[in-house]
């Protein structure tokens, strides 16, 4: 598999966050999104639509900012699709809206 540099922009609303049960340090955060789309000159690799659910992980950098936040809150953050399914969240990138 070929691995291409991308990039999306997301809005979306916290649903749930817990503790990574394969990466120590990370945490697994289901999001509802509100809005997907490009992000600078990389290409957009993830597909979401307005209304649909979807799981992120959150690295040790982001994660104090994360835990921070309670179920419903509004987030922009950006996203990496690193593997079929894999979305990772680019460190420094989460803030709430």
């Amino acid at each position: 598999m070929e691995i291409v540099d991308n990039a999306t922009r997301l809005k979306a609303r916290l649903l749930e966050q817990g503790a990574d049960p394969t990466r120590p340090g990370w945490l697994r955060v289901s999001l509802a999104v509100s809005e997907a789309g490009p992000c600078g000159v990389l290409p957009s690799l993830i597909h979401a639509a307005a209304g649909e659910a979807l799981t992120v992980l959150v690295g040790p950098e982001d994660r104090p900012r994360v835990e921070a936040l309670t179920a419903g809150a509004s987030l922009v953050l950006q996203l990496r699709l690193r593997a079929p399914g894999v979305h990772t969240v680019v460190p420094g990138s989460v803030s709430a809206e």
